[in-house]
């Protein structure tokens, strides 16, 4: 597989681990699809998925100047991961109720603005994005627009999914099936957790190694020659 597609899919599974979390945003993009229509959740959608890359932009910006020592920080991703695995522990103890409300009169702007201001007011989003940097800067040489475009391609390709879901099924559409939802998306953030301790672990391990090997050989280098 090429370096730009590698990237684009780790990108995008990144965007797609950081929407899929039932939150405020995602019962926003329900409830606006269930009222006012698929063109009115998809405009939800767009809108979050917007500040999704805009995140992503923002790794990219710093990422070549933090590649070299973030790819190689094992404590960092130690860190990392146990941040993200306290979020997925959060989400999968959430509980999602989804209200019925009245029809959605917004234009597909309003929808658009609206979604965007509470991406950006979500304390959670960048907490997410700068957990998850170790992994999305993981190859120094990967080109870092194409992970951000990856970014915004798994965020908005989750928002289209789980609109058109729920418009091709409203009826079954309920608080106990978006509980199940979320508790997918929280063995998906367990995973890229428990992805990251295990690279910071074996990162620590082969840190401990290389110092010991150089060590020794310097011992032997500096070490006296017997007398016979």
């Amino acid at each position: 597989m090429s370096v730009v597609a590698t990237a684009l899919l780790t990108g995008a599974s990144l965007g797609l681990s950081i929407a899929a979390p039932i939150g405020p945003t995602s019962l926003l993009c329900v409830q606006r699809t269930l009222s006012g229509g698929l063109s009115t959740g998809l405009a939800t959608g767009l809108g979050v998925a917007t500040v999704h890359l805009t995140y992503g932009g923002l790794v990219m910006r710093w990422g070549a100047e933090l590649a070299a020592v973030w790819s190689n920080g094992a404590v960092l991703s130690l860190i990392s991961g146990a941040v993200l695995l306290a979020l997925a522990v959060r989400v999968l103890r959430s509980v999602s109720v989804l209200q019925e409300g009245r029809a959605c009169r917004d234009t597909l702007a309003v929808s658009y603005g609206s979604a965007v201001v509470l991406a950006l007011t979500n304390p959670v989003t960048p907490v997410l994005f700068l957990a998850a940097m170790p992994a999305f800067l993981e190859r120094g040489t990967a080109p870092f627009p194409v992970l951000a475009a990856g970014v915004f391609v798994g965020s908005f390709g989750w928002w289209v999914m789980l609109n058109t879901a729920v418009s091709l099924f409203r009826r079954c559409v309920t608080s106990q099936v978006l509980n199940r939802m979320n508790k997918a998306a929280g063995l998906l953030l367990a995973l890229l957790a428990l992805s990251l301790l295990v690279r910071g672990l074996d990162g620590g391990t082969a840190a401990r190694s290389s110092s010991a090997g150089v060590s020794g050989v310097s011992g032997a280098g500096t070490r006296a020659p017997s007398r016979l």
